[in-house]
């Protein structure tokens, strides 16, 4: 019996852990989430796109503006590194979080974003406005990995159009 008291007590914890000890607010995994933007943004102006990569699934999908999607992480890493080859540069981005709402082991933010960039050949930077979605899956260690993402510009390609 004194043997297995250890066990069961030890397995009791775990449990209510595993219940328990990763179960987060929205406002918790907001703020979470906000940290991680910050690390993505300072990896993305440092053109380090293999650090961002540790913050997606490995079937992530990713939807740009103005581009195909892009399924799974090998094909999201090729994609960066094709951006990068081209010669786009990042000079700033920031995100803002509108919105956090948990269900499950998916959590979907919402905010806007704001970015510049330096384009080849392009007499100025390139500024731009938007929003964006993202679908976080909480992993069994507590953590985030991005599972879908999608942005789109405010900014019309037309102008005087919005």
């Amino acid at each position: 019996m004194k043997t297995i008291m250890p066990v069961l007590f030890t397995i009791l914890f775990v449990s209510v852990m595993r219940v328990n000890g990763f179960s987060q607010t929205d406002q918790e995994l907001k703020q979470k989430i906000e940290g991680i933007n910050k690390e993505l943004a300072k990896a993305m102006v440092e053109g380090d796109f293999s650090r961002s990569l540790k913050y997606y699934s490995n079937d992530a999908i990713t939807m740009p503006n103005n581009a195909k999607m892009v399924q799974g992480i090998e094909e999201i890493r090729r994609s960066n590194e094709a951006m990068i080859k081209s010669g786009i540069k990042m000079k700033s981005f920031e995100t803002s979080t509108v919105q956090v709402k948990s269900c499950g082991n998916l959590v979907t933010e919402i905010g806007n974003y704001k970015l510049s960039m330096i384009m080849p050949g392009a007499p100025n930077d390139y500024e731009d406005i938007g929003k964006y979605l993202t679908i976080w899956e909480k992993q069994d260690d507590g953590s985030l990995k991005i599972k879908i993402e999608m942005w789109n510009t405010d900014v019309s390609p037309v102008p005087g159009t919005m």
